[in-house]
C-alpha cells in the first residue's frame, strides 16, 4: 500500500485526476483510477448457511458458517471506509471484491424464505448485517457522486460498470428476489440508475429476458417429459421445480413493477403469451403432481405464490396498452387494438383466463377503452367480454376446478384447504384390472391413433400429456385448437423408449462414457455400420478355393438373362394406321395412255440421257485409274494417300539438295570421327561437328529444361 495525501483542489472528476506521490525520493504523478491505489485484501466469500428439511442445521456447520460470515462482513464495512480513489481501484483492479459481493447475490435466501432466517437467533443478526452491507456496496458503486470533491463522470462510470462486469443483468437479477420485497423504492431507484448511466444495459436485459422466456419451456418440457416416459419423478426433484418456478417469476413481477420501462421489451417478445401459457399447463400439472405426493406439502403454498406472481406481471405488461391509450387518445386505435389481442391470444388457456378475471377483472378495463377510444372495433370488444366474463363458469382444461384454493388471500393455509377440496379423479376409483402408467398411457394412445393413423406416437404422446383425455386430445386435433408448442412440432414424431442408460444416470449419477461413443463403427448408435464382419479366409461372398471360382457360372446366368430379353421382342400391329382405303384406292387407279408421237419423243429422250451416263462413267472410271477420289467414296484409297505424302518427301529433299529421304537405317550419316589426329579433316567431317554441335541440345538429354518447362506448363509438376 502506497501512502499518498489525497488532493483536489479543482474538483477534478476521478478518471482526470491525478495524484503526486513520492517513490525513492522522486516525485511521481499517476491517475486516480489506478491499479497502485488497490488494496492487496484477501476478500471472504459468502456461502449460504446450512439447512436441513427446511430448518437451520445446528452444530459445528453452523459455527463454521457464523465464523466466515463475520469476516464477510468485515471485510465489507472495510471496504465501505476506503477513500474514493483507493475504493474505485479496488473494485477495478482486485477480482475478490466484486466476487464476494456476487457470492451473497448467488446464496442469499429471497424473500420467500426468510422466515427460516428469522427463525434462528444465531442466524438472524449476522445474515441482516451482511445483506446490509451489500446493498451499501452497490449503492455506493452505482453513486456518481459522493462530495464536491469525490465524484465521477457519468459517462465514464456506465462505461466502467459495464466493461468490469461491475453490474450486470444476472446481479439484478439476483437482487430482485433478494431485495425486492423489503427495500422496493431502494432497487426501483437503484435500476433507474443503472439504465440511465449505461444504455448498453437495455439489449443485455433483452437477452436475459429471452433466457427467462426460455426456462418456462425448460421447465414445462421437464415435466412432461417424466410423463411420457412413464417415469414418476421423485418428491424432491418436484420441490425443486416448484421453488425455481416462484424465483423465475417473482423475478419476472418485480422487474416489471419496479422497472415499467420494460414492459415494451417484454411485448416485442410476446411475454404476455408465455405467462398464460407457463401458468395454465406447467403450474397446473406441476402443482397436482405435488399435491398427489402430499397433500400437506409447504411447496404447494409457493406455488400459490408463483400464480399470484405470474398474474402480477402480466397485469403489468398488458397496463402498458391502457397508460398509452390514457396519455394519447389521439392515437389510441393501434394500443387498443394490441391490448384485444392479448387478451384474444390467452384464451387458449382457459384456467389463466378464469383466475385473471377472478383477481383483475377485464370490465373495468374495457370500459376505460371504450371510453377513451371511439373507433375501437365493438365486435372484438363484445367478444373479449363475453369470453372472460363466461370463462370463469364455463372455460376448463380437463383440470378439476379443486386443483387450486378459491380464496387466494391467505396463502399460508393453502395448503390445509385445497386437501378438503380437491376430490379424487377417475383414476382413483377401483377397477377390475388395474394398469400401470405407462400400460394406461399406451392404451390411450392406441385410442387416438385408431381414429387419427397419420399422426406419430411421440406427438400423440406429448398431446396426451396436455390434455390428459382422450375425447379432448382428439378434438383439439381436429378443431386445429392446439397450443402454439403442439401446433409447430412434427405430427409424425415417432416415439423413442427413453434409455436405461440415462434413467441409472439420473437415479445415480453415472453416466457411461467412452472415447468411441457415437462413432461409425458404434452398433449401439448405427443399425448398419461401416467395415466387413470377416469369419475365416477371404471376403464374404467370394469363392472360397479355386474349384467354387471355376464353377461359378454367374456370368453366364447374366448372358442368359439378357438374351432373354431380347427374346421377348415381337413386331406388333401399328393399329393406328386406317389401311381400310388402301385397296380400293388401287382398284380405282386408272392407266394413263400415251399418243405415238409422245411416245416416240420419250424414247429419244432416254437415249440422250443413257449416252450422257455413258461419258461420265467413262471420265469417272479415267479419274480412278489416275488415283482421283471418286464421287461416290466415302473415303479416299489409302494407298493412293501413301503416295501423294511419298511424292512430297521426296520433293522436299530434293528442292534441299538431298537427292532423296533419309535412307531407312535411322536417317542420313553424318560422320563426325574423321581421321586419325595429325592427318588433318576433310570438310565434310568439320561441318559435321559442327552442325552436331549446334544441334545436340534437341536430343539425348541435353533438353531438360526445355522438357521440364513443357510438364510444369501441362500442370504435371507443382510449382
Amino acid at each position: 500500500m502506497v501512502f499518498v495525501t489525497f488532493e483536489n483542489e479543482k474538483n477534478l472528476p476521478l478518471n482526470e485526476l491525478l495524484l503526486s506521490f513520492d517513490e525513492d525520493g522522486v516525485k511521481r504523478k499517476l491517475p486516480a483510477l489506478h491499479e497502485k491505489w488497490k488494496e492487496s485484501r484477501c476478500f471472504t466469500r459468502y456461502a449460504a448457511f446450512p439447512m436441513r428439511n427446511g430448518l437451520v442445521e445446528e452444530g459445528a456447520p453452523l459455527d463454521q458458517w457464523a465464523s466466515e460470515t463475520e469476516w464477510f462482513v468485515k471485510d465489507l464495512e472495510w471496504l465501505l471506509g476506503l477513500e474514493h480513489f483507493r475504493f474505485w481501484s479496488t473494485l477495478v483492479h482486485n477480482q475478490g471484491a466484486i466476487e464476494a459481493i456476487i457470492s451473497f447475490t448467488q446464496n442469499a435466501v429471497p424473500y420467500y424464505l426468510i422466515g427460516v432466517v428469522r427463525s434462528s437467533a444465531k442466524v438472524f443478526p449476522l445474515y441482516s448485517a451482511a445483506h446490509r452491507s451489500t446493498l451499501q456496496v452497490i449503492c455506493r458503486m452505482i453513486t456518481q457522486k459522493e462530495s464536491d470533491r469525490c465524484w465521477i463522470g457519468r459517462e465514464f462510470l456506465g462505461e466502467l460498470l459495464y466493461k468490469h462486469f461491475l453490474v450486470s443483468i444476472p446481479l439484478i437479477f439476483d437482487l430482485l428476489p433478494v431485495y425486492g420485497r423489503d427495500n422496493k423504492a431502494v432497487l426501483g431507484l437503484m435500476l433507474q440508475t443503472i439504465f440511465k448511466l449505461q444504455p448498453k444495459y437495455h439489449q443485455d436485459l433483452r437477452v436475459g429476458l429471452q433466457y427467462l422466456q426460455s426456462t418456462f419451456k425448460t421447465i414445462q418440457q421437464r415435466i412432461e417429459t417424466d410423463r411420457i416416459d412413464g417415469n414418476a419423478a421423485t418428491s424432491s426433484a418436484l420441490n425443486d421445480l416448484a421453488i425455481y418456478a416462484l424465483d423465475c417469476c417473482s423475478c419476472l413481477s418485480l422487474l416489471v413493477e419496479l422497472y415499467p420501462e420494460v414492459r415494451p421489451i417484454c411485448v416485442d417478445l410476446a411475454l404476455e403469451q408465455s405467462i398464460s401459457n407457463f401458468y395454465d399447463n406447467t403450474i397446473v400439472l406441476l402443482y397436482k403432481n405435488i399435491f398427489t405426493m402430499d397433500n400437506e406439502s409447504p411447496y404447494l403454498v409457493h406455488l400459490n405464490a408463483a400464480r399470484m406472481e405470474l398474474l402480477a406481471a402480466f397485469r403489468g405488461i398488458l397496463n402498458l396498452q391502457l397508460e398509452t391509450i390514457l396519455e394519447k387518445p389521439e392515437a389510441s386505435l393501434l394500443p387498443a387494438d394490441k391490448f384485444l389481442c392479448i387478451l384474444t391470444e390467452c384464451l387458449s388457456d382457459p384456467i389463466f383466463v378464469r383466475d385473471y378475471q377472478r383477481h383483475y377483472p377485464v370490465e373495468r378495463d374495457l370500459d376505460i377503452l371504450k371510453q377513451a377510444c371511439q373507433g375501437v372495433d365493438s365486435f372484438k370488444l363484445d367478444f373479449v367480454q363475453n369470453a372472460y366474463c363466461s370463462g370463469e363458469n364455463g372455460l376448463t382444461n380437463g383440470h378439476d376446478d379443486a386443483e387450486f384454493p378459491e380464496d387466494d388471500e391467505s396463502f399460508g393455509e393453502a395448503a390445509g384447504g385445497i386437501a378438503e377440496e380437491v376430490e379424487p379423479g377417475p383414476s382413483a376409483a377401483p377397477t377390475q384390472q388395474e394398469l400401470t402408467p405407462e400400460q394406461q398411457i399406451e392404451a390411450n394412445v392406441r385410442k387416438v391413433l385408431d381414429i387419427l393413423p397419420d399422426l406419430g406416437d411421440g406427438y400423440v404422446r406429448k398431446i396426451l400429456a396436455r390434455y390428459e383425455d382422450v375425447e379432448q386430445a382428439i378434438a383439439a386435433v381436429l378443431e386445429g385448437n392446439l397450443p402454439p408448442d403442439l401446433a409447430e412440432a412434427d405430427p409424425s414424431e415417432p416415439y423413442i423408449p427413453p434409455d436405461k442408460l440415462d434413467n441409472f444416470y439420473m437415479e445415480t449419477g453415472i453416466e457411461r462414457l467412452n472415447i468411441y461413443d457415437g462413432d461409425e463403427f458404434d452398433v449401439l448408435v448405427h443399425d448398419k455400420i461401416k467395415g466387413v464382419m470377416k469369419k475365416g479366409k477371404g471376403m464374404p461372398g467370394q469363392p472360397k478355393n479355386l474349384k467354387e471360382l471355376l464353377d461359378d457360372k454367374s456370368h453366364v446366368q447374366e448372358m442368359k438373362d439378357r438374351y432373354q430379353e431380347y427374346s421377348n421382342v415381337c413386331d406388333e400391329y401399328d393399329d393406328e394406321y386406317d389401311d381400310s382405303y388402301d385397296a380400293m384406292a388401287e382398284s380405282e387407279s386408272k392407266t394413263i395412255r400415251l399418243s405415238k408421237q409422245m411416245r416416240n419423243a420419250l424414247v429419244d429422250e432416254l437415249d440422250d440421257e443413257e449416252d450422257e451416263e455413258d461419258d461420265e462413267a467413262e471420265e469417272q472410271s479415267g479419274s480412278a485409274a489416275n488415283g482421283g477420289k471418286k464421287p461416290l467414296d466415302f473415303c479416299e484409297n489409302p494407298e493412293v494417300l501413301r503416295q501423294r505424302a511419298e511424292e512430297r518427301r521426296r520433293s522436299k529433299y530434293q528442292a534441299r539438295g538431298g537427292g532423296g529421304p533419309p535412307a531407312a537405317g535411322g536417317g542420313q550419316n553424318r560422320d563426325v570421327v574423321g581421321k586419325a589426329k595429325g592427318q588433318g579433316q576433310d570438310k565434310d567431317v568439320l561441318a559435321n561437328r559442327k552442325h552436331k554441335n549446334e544441334n545436340k541440345s534437341s536430343r539425348a538429354n541435353h533438353n531438360r529444361k526445355q522438357g521440364a518447362t513443357f510438364k510444369r506448363n501441362k500442370g504435371m509438376i507443382p510449382r
